[in-house]
């Protein structure tokens, strides 16, 4: 089937290149409406037979020029994509279209060779590795893109299928050849970003091509950037690309360099697409990456970085991070580097709670794989376990873990990595309890520190204002009562700010005035209006607390109750294995009891004594505190009318 689908495109092509074709009609009927000089024609070429010979030699000559090497006629590939016309190629098009109608197998074909003989440039890096991920699509004319992108959608999925296998081989044909070849890279590059599924229909079939010219490397790249293409824009097609296409020549040294980049190149592309990939595949494209050969660091680097993207991506990408966690869970001994593993499953875990209940469900049965698990959240200082370290849910589960060690432990029948698994758990444990400390250390240091400032910073702003109006005051009364005689007035009169210092000031003091006025009348009001709104919240608040009060009491009524019944089981249980040992504790107490009682009381007295004779007399004997205490409050109520006074006049002043 293969070699009649061949057959019947190279008749089309003849057929598309052949410029006689269109004319062959209108020269048959000329020649059969002038019969003799037809004859004629006839006779002279019989009668020469050297004209023949030289039709043939001409012929041979086409043919020979055709197999040679094509000659550049550009300077690189942007320059030859900007001489395209695409006005003729558009013409090239209609005249096919009229040709061939609705066929548009035929026109891919066209506008295929129409590149291939515009694009005459020596290309020599086949990956053009150093250029974008999209070139030389992106470098397209504008209008020759949207030509291409138009015929690509008209033609259909199973007509672009086709012509893209078939386009393939045309490729490595062409190149085998050494033709002009650029307009099947441009067109499968098209074809690949319009539908990348298209590069993974035909896997089977690929490979034997590429087995077919893997030894003529520049061939083989052009055909591994071809099928990559679709991989930039759905990962998971690249993902399948790699493992079926790429792998089996990645140690080879002429295609290593290109392998690597590519997976660490798709995986950090497009990262918020998902991987459509099934578990099998992931596992194995996983194997594949972790062991890879690898003599060249930085090569070893990309899988590495290619490795732990493709774990990540795979479990963000999971419908149900649950099931992902158990498959990874079955599988970390399959995987030659098991902390990747190690990593996806604690990615699991910070993602769905359900992961826990999940583990907690494997771990009788995986107790070996559990303690590898948990060794490794121990001793390694990434991002993710340090928050996995401080997550309520692991905690629980630590707890559970060691409910079920004691179960075990307690059965007669004896498990395998036990007590590795209780050793790894107190280690755990205590990290835990350590990490917990330092946070809340951290924790009451930075509010601390914080307040701590705060406090600072009014204090000193207080200090600061209150020592200047203390200078400024000071320096008033010295000058008689009056700012403007002080050396402050004089200084800002001196400066000409006198009088505007003034009126800030009386207008500051009024607009206060005003201000305390209105909050004097209109606070009691709103004062009022919140207490009658926030009144129920507030009584249910207080019986809220007087049940939960109750209810404490309750509780420990029935402690003491406990207590009170259980004492003497307690008692005669001790007395039974150790006499006396209660009487003592008991003699102990009540003598601890009178100690600590005979002590307080006494410093009680000594504390009462000592302030009667000698802090509260003299001018702190309570006569002069009651003196000082009137005198106080006299002068705060002549300051407060006086306040008062004030307001009035600086609220009513305009």
């Amino acid at each position: 089937m293969d070699q009649i689908r061949s057959l019947y495109a190279n008749v089309k092509d003849n057929l598309l290149l052949d410029p006689s074709h269109g004319n062959k009609e209108n020269k048959n009927s000329q020649n059969v409406a002038n019969g003799k000089q037809h004859s004629t024609h006839q006779q002279e070429r019989k009668r020469s037979p050297g004209r023949g010979q030289q039709q043939s030699k001409a012929k041979q000559k086409h043919e020979a020029d055709k197999k040679q090497p094509f000659r550049p006629k550009h300077r690189d590939l942007e320059a030859a994509l900007k001489a395209v016309i695409v006005s003729d190629l558009r013409a090239h098009l209609w005249a096919v279209n009229e040709n061939f109608k609705q066929n548009h197998l035929m026109a891919l074909k066209a506008i295929t060779s129409f590149l291939n003989e515009n694009l005459r440039v020596d290309v020599a890096d086949p990956t053009f590795s150093n250029k974008s991920l999209s070139y030389p699509y992106d470098v397209l004319p504008q209008d020759l893109k949207e030509l291409i992108d138009d015929t690509i959608t008209n033609a259909g999925d199973q007509n672009v299928q086709y012509f893209y296998d078939l386009t393939l081989s045309n490729l490595t044909g062409d190149m085998n050849k050494n033709l002009p070849h650029l307009g099947h890279s441009v067109l499968l590059q098209a074809m690949a970003i319009s539908n990348p599924q298209i590069c993974v229909n035909n896997l089977a079939r690929n490979a034997i091509l590429r087995n077919s010219f893997q030894n003529r490397s520049n061939i083989g790249l052009s055909l591994l950037w071809a099928l990559g293409q679709g991989g930039f824009h759905d990962p998971s097609v690249g993902l399948k690309v790699w493992q079926d296409i790429m792998v089996p020549v990645i140690e080879l040294k002429t295609y290593s360099k290109y392998v690597y980049e590519y997976v660490h190149k798709i995986l950090h592309q497009n990262p918020s697409a998902k991987l459509d990939i099934s578990s099998s595949d992931f596992l194995t494209i996983l194997s594949s990456l972790t062991t890879q050969n690898k003599s060249n660091r930085d090569l070893s680097v990309l899988l590495e970085d290619a490795s732990k993207l493709l774990v990540e991506r795979y479990v963000l990408s999971a419908p149900k991070t649950s099931s992902t966690f158990t498959t990874l869970f079955k599988n970390i001994q399959f995987i030659a580097k098991p902390e990747l593993i190690y990593f996806g499953l604690i990615l699991c875990l910070t993602e769905d709670p359900e992961c826990w209940t999940a583990w907690r469900g494997l771990y009788k049965k995986n107790i070996q794989q559990t303690t590898d698990l948990l060794s490794f959240i121990e001793s390694t200082s990434s991002k993710s376990a340090s928050k996995l370290l401080g997550d309520r849910l692991f905690h629980q589960f630590l707890d559970d873990i060691q409910h079920i060690n004691t179960e075990l432990g307690e059965s007669r029948k004896k498990i395998d990595g036990l007590k590795g698994s209780v050793a790894v758990l107190q280690q755990v444990q205590d990290k835990v309890a350590s990490k917990k400390s330092k946070a809340a250390k951290s924790a009451k240091s930075s509010r601390t520190g914080a307040t701590t400032v705060c406090c600072s910073f009014l204090l000193a702003t207080f200090l600061l204002f209150g020592l200047t109006g203390g200078l400024i005051g000071f320096d008033t009364y010295r000058a008689g009562g009056k700012f403007e005689n002080s050396h402050t007035g004089q200084l800002l009169k001196q400066a000409g700010l006198l009088p505007t210092v003034q009126d800030a000031w009386t207008c500051s003091l009024k607009y206060s005035a005003r201000g305390f006025k209105w909050a004097e009348e209109h606070v009691p009001v709103y004062y009022e209006k919140t207490k009658t709104t926030v009144g129920p919240y507030v009584e249910f608040s207080i019986d809220f607390s007087k049940i939960l009060w109750n209810g404490a009491k309750k509780g420990f009524g029935n402690v003491k109750l406990l207590v009170e019944q259980k004492t003497p089981v307690v008692v005669e249980f001790v007395e039974k294995y150790a006499p006396g040992l209660p009487k003592k504790i008991g003699d102990f107490a009540c003598s601890t009891w009178t100690t600590v009682s005979t002590f307080t009381v006494n410093t009680y007295n000594q504390s009462c004594e000592f302030f009667k004779t000698k802090v509260f007399v003299g001018q702190l004997s309570p006569e002069s505190l009651g003196k000082a205490f009137n005198s106080t409050q006299q002068a705060a109520a002549q300051y407060y009318s006086w306040f008062h006074e004030q307001v009035d006049f600086y609220a009513k002043a305009k």
